[in-house]
């Protein structure tokens, strides 16, 4: 979590696993930090017999977990049973509190689809891209997905393969996105990794199935040239600033190059 939570409580021995990050939590406080941060991807379904046994048994909120069970077999409304659960423990100010119940009532508004793709992001933002593909292609599984969203979850998952350094999965899910849903951004993403690879053929191939001019691919070019330059700028600065021993050596090469071209 990056971050220092005190907790009222010991935190438990066993931890509950938040399956839509990929985390643990250890304690009712961690708990009611991932409710405050994630309110979009929570459903009705959060409140499980899995989770109301381990606020009972491993974090130690016996009573909380009979009313919040109570609760559910009374079909209260999901952020009630939220708002039971983060007055529990003391980690929201009361303001934060109402501000997250209310979050939570406006992403009752989402669509399934729109929930899974957020559960999906955070996954691959959380470094899960494995599972965050998986998740990805569990939804253009769903009937009747229109068109376009079916493209742009093509492009995250070409996305996902790019970060693995898969060039070729990738530019295989962003020629799926761009067929879809038509956006110019699937369209270069496309391009790039196919420059990445050094594939000429596959550029030619792509350049004259969707009618792209050569002024157009030599602006591509020069996009995906700017772009490896920039990156290459910013490993050298953080090889420089990670460690003082690096600027120092990064200086004396400086100074032999200057020796070689005009001498001492």
């Amino acid at each position: 979590m990056g971050e220092l939570i005190l907790c009222r409580r010991p935190i438990a021995a066993a931890p509950f696993y938040l399956e839509s990050i990929s985390l643990n939590v250890y304690s009712l406080e961690e708990l009611s930090w991932f409710i405050f941060h994630h309110t979009d991807i929570l459903e009705s379904d959060f409140i499980s017999d899995d989770l109301l046994d381990w606020i009972s048994d491993e974090a130690g909120y016996r009573d909380l977990a009979l009313r919040l069970r109570a609760g559910r077999d009374a079909k209260t409304p999901f952020h009630v049973q939220i708002e039971t659960i983060l007055a529990s423990c003391g980690y929201l100010t009361p303001k934060e509190i109402k501000d997250t119940v209310r979050e939570v009532q406006l992403s009752a508004g989402l669509s399934p689809v729109e929930k899974k793709k957020k559960r999906a992001d955070l996954l691959i933002k959380n470094g899960n891209i494995r599972k965050g593909i998986t998740a990805y292609q569990k939804i253009l599984e769903t009937e009747d997905l229109k068109r376009d969203i079916y493209g742009n979850i093509c492009h995250d998952i070409g996305y996902a393969y790019a970060k693995l350094f898969l060039f070729k999965e990738a530019s295989d899910w962003y020629r799926k996105a761009y067929e879809h849903n038509v956006s110019i951004k699937s369209l270069m993403q496309l391009l790039f990794c196919l420059m990445e690879m050094g594939d000429e053929d596959g550029i030619k191939d792509i350049t004259e199935t969707y009618h792209i001019r050569d002024e157009e691919l030599e602006r591509a070019r020069a996009v995906f040239k700017a772009a490896g330059e920039t990156k290459k700028v910013q490993e050298a600065q953080q090889k420089m600033t990670s460690d003082p021993k690096n600027i120092h050596g990064f200086i004396s090469e400086l100074k032999s190059d200057y020796i070689r071209k005009y001498g001492a």
